[in-house]
């Protein structure tokens, strides 16, 4: 029997073949539609703090580390702060085109690591171009000019007319309400990221600043201090703001039981007199004190005010070394080769590195005194006292008192040693006292004398820093009469320790 043959193809199946691999064929390596160009653009800057201090505005706020889709790093080359002064602050784009550029700050790039050299030595430090990085918290400031205070008219958009309603009907009269308060012009600001290319990130929200007066600046400082604290006090500010307090307002002593009119005396036909309901037996005596409200807190038409609180700053100047590492001054290390011995050489100060003012005061205070615990003796400090004022919708600090500088000195003694007491020996007298507990202790003196002891002198031509001590010269048979002293750093000696006596032995 023949072995079996393949089915042969039909010739349709054959074409249809052909024709799936030319189709194939022809898609291979062809082209689709371009892709849109990836767009890295900065992320918003959020939480930007303003505060005014006397007639500068500071701004606080972070530069963004990521992009607006959350990758890293950020594509940020710089920081615009823009300012306005209006009615409401800007929200659409009409109306930020309007804002003053004051300030810009470069972002530097980011830069490669330097391989470490093969001698294991620190790369060289690489020379760092003006500006911010990603991620530093920085300060911008801007003086308020007479300038600044002129308000812009914002562009308003027409809003769509809308038909009354003819059902709707208007009631003759609405509420009774006191107006509302004058809306003042303000200071309003807000920050763009910018990448290289100028793309721009969304704007920050607006922060808005007030024009309002607080008070003016206190007196002048007077400072105090012990062997512990420093004590600022201050004449408080000439027209310091009181706190406002009204009566109690009728309502408030009718729910009290004070004032409560019969509302049924016209339909009783009596005139005044007790309220209908204390006729009887638990009627009030004539003659009874009426009750003591306590004051209510003022509320006026628009706004309460608050009382005048204070700061208090250290403005003391800082040291050269102190300068010296913050870049002030630097060492000139071509000094050498110039012909100079190597001396210091002032730098400009970074503009880009602006602090907000730190008040010493935790939170303002009401009270025309501060103590600062802690003195350092034989070091200038100087200090300067703001005005805060709560107006309405800010804090608001004012201007500085003139300033006190004071440079404390160590005029405190020691307290006295105790428990001096005194044993002898063969041809010696041992001493032993408590120790002192001051930070600034030099030592101890210990006085001697024979007996009876009118007049002791110095025993030790020097502070001794341990608290004991062997007399070894002494005379068998004789008695005599100690005492210690306690001496601090600055010279200063304490009172005599109790007396101790004792007779030299063989």
């Amino acid at each position: 029997m023949a072995a079996s043959q393949p089915r042969p193809r039909s010739l349709r199946a054959r074409r249809i073949a052909i024709l799936t691999l030319a189709l194939v064929a022809s898609a291979c390596g062809k082209k689709g539609p371009p892709l849109a160009p990836f767009v890295r653009v900065p992320a918003v800057v959020t939480s930007v703090t303003p505060q005014r201090v006397g007639g500068d505005v500071y701004l606080a706020f972070k530069i963004p580390e990521t992009n607006a889709d959350g990758q890293k790093p950020a594509a940020i080359a710089a920081i615009e702060v823009y300012a306005i002064t209006s009615l409401a602050p800007p929200a659409t784009e009409a109306q930020r085109e309007l804002a003053t550029l004051i300030a810009t700050l470069p972002v530097r790039p980011m830069l490669a690591e330097i391989p470490v050299p093969a001698n294991g030595s620190p790369p060289p430090p690489i020379p760092l171009p003006p500006g911010v990085d990603r991620g530093a918290a920085v300060v911008v400031k801007e003086a308020l000019t007479p300038e600044t205070r002129v308000a812009v008219a914002l562009p308003v958009e027409t809003p769509a007319m809308v038909a009354p309603d003819p059902v709707a009907v208007e009631a003759p009269f609405g509420p009774l309400v006191a107006p509302a308060p004058a809306t003042m012009p303000r200071r309003h600001y807000f920050v763009i990221g910018k990448s290289a290319r100028g793309r721009e990130s969304v704007p920050s929200t607006p922060v808005s600043v007030p024009f309002d007066a607080g008070s003016s600046a206190p007196g002048t400082p007077v400072i105090t201090s012990t062997a512990t604290d420093m004590t600022i006090t201050w004449p408080p500010s000439p027209d310091a703001r009181t706190s406002t307090w009204l009566l109690p307002s009728a309502s408030a002593r009718e729910t009290s039981g004070e004032l409560r009119r019969d509302l049924a005396v016209a339909a009783s036909g009596r005139v005044g007199g007790p309220p209908q309901d204390a006729v009887g037996a638990n009627a009030t005596p004539s003659n009874t004190s009426p009750k003591v409200l306590p004051p209510l807190t003022a509320k006026s038409l628009g706004f309460n005010t608050e009382a005048t609180r204070y700061h208090v700053y250290d403005v003391t100047s800082p040291s050269a070394s102190a300068r010296t590492e913050s870049g002030e001054l630097r060492r000139d290390l071509a000094g050498a080769a110039s012909g100079r011995e190597g001396g210091l050489v002032p730098v400009d100060p970074d503009p880009f590195a602006i602090a907000m003012p730190a008040p010493l005061t935790p939170a303002p205070v009401a009270e025309t005194e501060f103590v600062i615990k802690g003195v350092t003796f034989d070091a200038e400090r100087c200090f300067e006292v703001r005005p805060v004022d709560q107006v309405p919708g800010a804090l608001v600090i004012g201007p500085a008192s003139p300033k006190t500088c004071v440079i404390p000195k160590d005029s405190f003694p020691p307290a006295a040693p105790g428990s001096l007491a005194a044993i002898a020996g063969a041809g010696v007298i041992n001493l032993i006292w408590d120790a002192n507990a001051e930070s600034d202790l030099a030592g101890y003196l210990v006085l001697r004398s024979e007996a009876p002891g009118d007049t002791l002198q110095r025993l030790t031509p020097e502070p001794v820093a341990v608290t004991s001590y062997r007399d070894e010269s002494v005379r068998p048979g004789t008695r005599y009469v100690y005492a210690v002293i306690a001496v601090d750093r600055a010279g200063n000696t304490s009172p005599q320790s109790n007396r101790a006596e004792e007779t030299a032995r063989q």
